[in-house]
């Protein structure tokens, strides 16, 4: 990397260390399922009833920083996918390739698999029967 592309990247950088860090003593500190909670709720679920893809994320995170790897599945099923897909996607995306099959690369690099992934997700976790009703938050 040269000097002058460090100079733009250091800062960054470093903000987004304290912004994570910050994210991290807001979630250790501030419990979301609280009724005093400075966290917003999502704004999809309060005006139309369903949940988002996002639905219990923040709770998601919150049983994450308290080592609770329950509470995350219970909350957002997806997120532990994406915590470990989208690295991988950042990774491609620098010009690497992954290592392993290169369908897997192709697949996480199409937007029309993560269209499919997250609006059949959105859908499902609304459908309140059988296997699906796990995919709610909580």
């Amino acid at each position: 990397m040269s000097p002058a592309a460090r100079t733009l990247w250091m800062p960054l950088a470093a903000a987004m260390a304290a912004l994570g860090a910050f994210g991290v003593w807001a979630l250790r500190s501030f419990d979301p399922n609280g009724a005093a909670s400075p966290f917003m709720p999502c704004i999809l679920r309060s005006l139309t009833g369903w949940y988002c893809p996002g639905c219990g994320t923040t709770r998601a995170l919150h049983a994450l920083v308290h080592g609770d790897l329950a509470g995350v599945f219970a909350m957002n099923p997806l997120l532990p996918f994406l915590a470990v897909t989208v690295p991988m996607v950042v990774w491609q995306g620098t010009g690497r390739r992954l290592p392993g099959p290169r369908w897997i690369g192709q697949a996480l690099g199409s937007a029309t698999f993560w269209l499919v992934l997250i609006g059949a997700y959105w859908v499902l976790r609304n459908v309140p029967v059988g296997p699906f009703a796990w995919l709610a938050p909580g």
